[in-house]
């Protein structure tokens, strides 16, 4: 398995569900990490291992960066956390209709100036996401304007400068493109003096241990990681021994309910 981010939540609770799953069938799951945009040299590289009969990748590159990486290999793949146009071994996540339980959970809550605390534009969770955030808020009646938007992709060190944009719109409500840049928006809105939920509230995507450990603890909607690295590798499983008549296409698991934490409140606004 190859992925973008070993400190992100969603990779893994999402290489922890393979693993035991890979180890259940008589599998070892090999992980490693393409931290640098350097996932068509990596799957090269193991790929002259006879050991390695297959490869799950999760990726951030764009669709024709990614096509090349898998070009690199002459193993069975299996893409995971996105879905790549004309590639049937995809399973991804409904992150569109997971954004829309969030940003409608605080549009239940009365906040009209929401803001998007974006993952990576023109890429695919990046926009499924973004485009939750922006029918939520045509369907409750509230223009979805550009200054509401802005770009941390999956990058903790660039939240800061993406919160205080945000403030600058006057928002009342954050929406986090993850886990991780939420718990780093309400460290950014700690440090410039902001009260969590009485002056900004703040929800995001998939439920793990970094939701309850920060303070306020987060408001989240519930991502199934673990149920996508267990069907990627049984999916895996199913290439490598040639069994593909069950195959459907990509496959988009739904999202999970709402949990609310102390880091959501009613409007006063």
């Amino acid at each position: 398995m190859v992925v973008p981010q070993i400190e992100n939540p969603i990779f893994a609770s999402t290489i922890i569900s393979a693993e035991i799953e890979a180890r259940r069938i008589g599998y070892t799951l090999v992980v490693a990490y393409d931290g640098g945009g350097m996932g068509s040299d990596i799957i090269r590289d193991i790929s002259r291992s006879n050991l390695i009969e297959g490869v799950i990748i999760a990726s951030f590159d764009d669709d024709d960066k990614l096509r090349q990486t898998l070009a690199s290999t002459d193993r069975p793949h299996v893409i995971i956390n996105r879905v790549l146009p004309g590639d049937q071994n995809c399973i991804a996540i409904d992150t569109y209709e997971a954004t829309r339980i969030g940003v409608q959970h605080l549009i239940d809550l009365g906040h009209r100036r929401i803001g998007h605390l974006a993952g990576r534009l023109g890429r695919f969770n990046g926009e499924m996401r973004r485009r939750g955030w922006a029918d939520s808020m045509k369907s409750a009646g509230i223009e979805p304007e550009s200054c509401l938007v802005a770009e941390a992709a999956y990058d903790p060190d660039m939240v800061p400068n993406a919160v205080d944009a945000l403030l600058r719109a006057d928002v009342t409500a954050i929406h986090a493109a993850t886990l991780l840049t939420g718990a780093a928006a309400i460290a950014r809105l700690h440090a410039v003096g902001k009260r969590i939920p009485d002056d900004v509230s703040v929800v995001t995507l998939h439920d793990d241990l970094l939701a309850r450990v920060v303070f306020p603890q987060i408001s989240t909607v519930e991502l199934p990681a673990d149920e996508m690295g267990k069907k990627a590798v049984q999916r895996l499983r199913s290439l490598i021994e040639g069994e593909t008549d069950a195959f459907e296409g990509p496959l988009l698991l739904a999202p999970g309910s709402l949990i609310q934490r102390s880091s959501t409140i009613k409007s006063n606004s």
